[in-house]
């Protein structure tokens, strides 16, 4: 038997056969205890205390078959656990202003901490206190050695536990992480996961964390153990699945974003139980060299298509399937076999961190994040995923306060772009229309997202300059592991080197449709004119059976052909063009800038079952397109033509952007076709396609899972940025799903 194989019956089991309600009991039950119990020190002390004792009262749990300790427990609460839960989660101080602040959505300095270790980045931390004269930076400082010191206690009564079960390999492992620098494989992958399992588990709601190039962080260990003879290849591909079994353990059932609490563990229950953790394997590095190696191999080859987490980022460049056949193989399959893996366009990415202005260092440490999102590495705080400014007692007025209310302007309108450019129809469909043409619907609504753009950027800019008057007033657990966030003894969401936000065009593929259905039928054609046609959106196309025909047969982006690539080609050079140019000075004065993007996540459902009708023949009260890919039921000229079609996106305008690339198995079956769909992937990356993450998998077998889950519980699918168990998504999601690959 494979040394492996309880590890991973185990966690396929807990994806699909946990309760629902599962709850992390111990978080849930100590954090209510001792709620109030810290309430007189400063957030960074009150932070240390409240952590340290959580990690010395929760359970130290071990299988016989671990070789990665750390777990946690989570099972459905009694009756009055039950009514504990419930106070505690309805209680004022929560969540508003809980002393555990995200430390998610975001990554860690890991290379740091697998070079230094705890005791390694604890004196960096007595050093500097020891000259520290501040006095929230000394408060900060001391906070975080208590936060090191907390973490080593819970290793060691982990290695306690161990060394009892007579598992006396874990026990020195787990003992070597709490006290010493990693000097071995298994010592750094230890560490590196309880490090995330605290956060993930314990104290970040949706924790998002992505956790690093590990083919890069712990080749050197892996090369210079494999020389000595103290590692096999073997060995370290059983301790590569057990890290990866671990982060299924702590997940919970169903969906986080359409999902609630009638079909979905929550977020509330489970801090993890449906946020992926994103793992980044290949790219290149800092010289732009190839940096894929026989660790990324080994990594790429331990992925479990079951497991929903980690998610695999692979950082492709160009050629990548011709260097490395063999890895290039390896991942193809897993992705045909519906693995939790997506394919960034590593060149494309840093073509546009350099368009944006970022310096070339700077651009080649970024990292992409759940969901989706790119960053600038561990030097870039995301707005959003960070402490407000009210937690750092800053504002000097409750005007100041009033202006900030809002969190996040996620898009221009109630119900996103579409919406702006039927408001746009509106405003030309009252001129005289022989006066009016396709330029003035771009100029208007080029007009609203630039508008939008700049109040978002003075927003934002107001947000951060907030923040840094008291930029050590806050402690958050990523601080912790940012080398940033320790050389300054600031909070990462005031300090960081760059703040950024993100500037989606949400609903592209709709609003690319309205579009070329207004040129094409209106001004090209002549076969209605613009009232008319907004008269049928307004009745959604009752009464108008013509309307919607025409609408309907009008070319849509997908389908390669030249009206359509045109129109798709000049709506996203111009929005990440727009998005760019109003974000250069921000980010050269302020380290600030908006991520241009077409990333919607599921926004796609809510804001379409919001909003009427729209001129691309769409009815109301439907789901709108869904991040770069065209609108479902678009691509009538085949896969092919798609991906040709999204090749007329810029290739160095967007840092992210998703495309569910669905396929029917039977397509690709076999040798023959395995390689027929690697050779596809691969010749739209090199020709410039930003992203792929693979759904393969029989639309009857989608259809037939609605009928009978029973017999479905090992389909998974992309979502977005994460994989979703099928019969575990609502209903609504499922349809959308099944509509993509229709």
């Amino acid at each position: 038997m494979n040394i492996t194989e309880p590890n991973i019956a185990e966690a396929k089991r807990a994806l699909v056969e946990k309760p629902l309600q599962a709850t992390s009991v111990e978080r849930v039950l100590i954090l209510s205890d001792i709620k109030s119990k810290y309430a007189d020190l400063p957030q960074p002390r009150r932070f240390s205390a409240t952590l340290s004792e959580l990690l010395s009262r929760v359970s130290v749990p071990l299988a016989e078959y671990d070789l990665v300790a750390g777990r946690c427990v989570d099972r459905e609460l009694t009756e009055e656990e039950e009514r504990i839960f419930q106070a505690y989660i309805r209680h004022p101080d929560y969540p508003k202003h809980r002393t555990f602040l995200s430390a998610g959505h975001c990554t860690y300095s890991w290379e740091t901490v697998a070079e230094l270790g705890l005791p390694g980045m604890r004196a960096l931390c007595e050093e500097k206190l020891a000259r520290e004269t501040d006095a929230e930076k000394k408060i900060f400082l001391t906070a975080v050695i208590e936060v090191y010191d907390a973490i080593a206690a819970y290793l060691l009564r982990y290695a306690a536990a161990a060394k009892e079960r007579g598992m006396t390999e874990l026990a020195e492992n787990l003992r070597a992480a709490a006290t010493a620098r990693p000097e071995r494989f298994a010592v750094a992958l230890q560490l590196l996961w309880v490090v995330t399992l605290i956060n993930c588990a314990y104290i970040t709601r949706n924790p998002t964390l992505t956790v690093g190039r590990l083919d890069r962080i712990l080749y050197p260990l892996y090369r210079d153990e494999l020389a000595r003879g103290t590692l096999t290849r073997e060995r370290a591909a059983a301790y590569i699945t057990d890290y990866y079994c671990k982060h299924n353990l702590i997940m919970g059932r169903g969906e986080h974003q359409v999902g609630d609490e009638t079909n979905s563990t929550t977020f509330a229950r489970i801090y993890c139980f449906d946020a992926p953790q994103y793992l980044l394997l290949g790219g290149t590095d800092e010289q732009g060299r190839d940096a894929v190696n026989e660790l990324t191999e080994l990594f790429a080859a331990c992925i479990e298509p079951a497991f929903k987490n980690p998610v695999v980022v692979v950082r492709y460049q160009k050629g990548m399937d011709a260097r490395h056949p063999a890895l290039w193989r390896t991942l193809t399959e897993k992705a045909l076999a519906s693995a939790s893996l997506m394919f960034y366009n590593d060149d494309n990415i840093l073509a546009a961190w350099r368009r944006l202005g970022l310096p070339e260092a700077d651009a080649r440490r970024y990292a992409h994040f759940g969901c989706n999102w790119p960053s600038p590495g561990d030097q870039g705080a995301w707005i959003q995923g960070s402490p407000w400014s009210d937690q750092y007692g800053a504002y000097r007025s409750e005007e100041e306060r009033a202006a900030l209310s809002i969190p996040y302007m996620r898009t221009h309108g109630e119900h996103s772009w579409p919406e702006i450019f039927v408001e746009v129809m509106r405003t030309l469909a009252a001129r005289d229309p022989r006066e009016v043409t396709i330029e003035h619907f771009y100029t208007l609504f080029f007009d609203e997202m630039a508008d939008f753009v700049d109040r978002k950027l003075q927003h934002v800019s107001r947000e951060v300059a907030v923040r840094r008057r008291r930029p050590s007033a806050v402690l958050t657990y990523a601080d912790c592991f940012l080398r940033g966030s320790l050389e300054s003894a600031t909070c990462f969401s005031a300090g960081a080197k760059y703040h950024f936000e993100l500037q989606a065009f949400q609903m592209f593929a709709t609003v690319a449709d309205c579009f070329i259905a207004v040129d094409q039928l209106v001004m090209r054609e002549g076969k209605l004119t613009l009232s008319e046609l907004l008269a049928a959106v307004d009745a959604d196309f009752e009464g108008y059976p013509r309307v919607l025909a025409l609408c309907r047969g009008a070319e849509k982006y997908g389908m390669d052909t030249p009206l359509s690539n045109a129109h798709a080609e000049r709506l996203s050079h111009t929005a990440s063009t727009l998005v760019i140019e109003k974000s250069r000075p921000y980010l050269a004065a302020e380290g600030l800038f908006l991520v241009p993007c077409m990333q919607s996540d599921t926004w796609h459902l809510r804001y379409g079952e919001g909003y009427g009708a729209t001129p691309d023949g769409r009815r109301a009260h439907t789901p709108f397109s869904q991040n770069t890919r065209p609108a479902n039921g678009s691509c009538t000229n085949g896969l092919t033509a798609m991906l040709n079609a999204m090749l007329h996106l810029p290739a160095d305008g967007l840092l992210s952007g998703a495309l569910n690339l669905d396929v029917d198995t039977k397509q690709f079956a076999g040798e023959e076709g395995r390689a027929i769909f690697a050779a596809l992937l691969a010749t739209y990356l090199n020709r410039g396609g930003l992203h792929a993450q693979v759904t393969a998998v029989r639309p009857e077998d989608l259809v037939d899972a609605q009928k009978n889950p029973h017999l479905h519980r090992d389909l998974r699918v992309r979502v977005t940025g994460y994989s979703g168990v099928f019969v575990d998504i609502c209903r609504r999601l499922q349809d959308d799903i099944i509509n993509r690959l229709q």
